[in-house]
């Protein structure tokens, strides 16, 4: 219990920095193009002459309790713009533009149990580790790891940054938790398999 309420004031606190992020230079995607590397739902939901579509209505109804996913999709779209970006400085200010709106859902009404949350605290982490705010991606991790513990890629990312801050015990332990919940996959296996060399 008093683990699970450290982590809940954690998050809060993670949720309270995305709120000192500016929100309005965020990019939101307008055109088929635009579109392309995001996840479906995204245009099928919201590019404009979608609303209200059957297909738009089935998304709604599969992503009940969103809360503001097109905040989240406008985030994935600012987080691609970032890395087309060569100044350093302005890419991270664009991931953080990125991660804040991504959070956007987190902080107005998305449901405890929505489906995607394990992956936008994934990709909310990715946005930050980008901007080199290590710590938080750290935190951010671990918190799509807890909500849900059978996600390889959460594990993946989490060793990969361990390993880069020089952490390779951390990131042994972080894949061996992985595999305790996915035996089976052959992306965490592998990063074991070079760690333990």
């Amino acid at each position: 219990m008093k683990k699970l309420l450290s982590n809940t004031i954690k998050v809060f606190i993670l949720i309270s920095y995305f709120m000192l992020i500016p929100k309005a230079k965020a990019d939101f995607p307008a055109t088929d193009l635009d579109y392309l590397g995001l996840p479906t739902y995204c245009k099928e939901m919201h590019q404009k002459g979608n609303q209200g579509t059957a297909r738009a209505l089935q998304w709604e109804k599969r992503l009940a309790g969103n809360g503001g996913i097109h905040h989240y999709c406008a985030g994935l779209f600012t987080y691609n713009i970032a890395w087309k970006i060569s100044n350093k400085d302005e890419r991270i200010y664009k991931l953080k533009q990125a991660a804040g709106e991504m959070s956007y859902p987190l902080e107005h009404g998305i449901a405890p149990n929505f489906v995607l949350l394990p992956k936008m605290y994934y990709d909310i982490a990715k946005a930050l580790e980008g901007a080199e705010d290590y710590k938080s991606a750290i935190e951010l991790y671990k918190k799509s790891i807890e909500i849900n513990p059978k996600i390889w890629l959460s594990y993946a990312a989490l060793s990969d940054l361990q390993v880069k801050l020089n952490r390779p015990k951390e990131a042994i332990d972080t894949l061996q938790k992985g595999l305790e919940k996915k035996p089976d996959s052959k992306p965490l296996l592998k990063r074991l398999a070079k760690l333990k060399k």
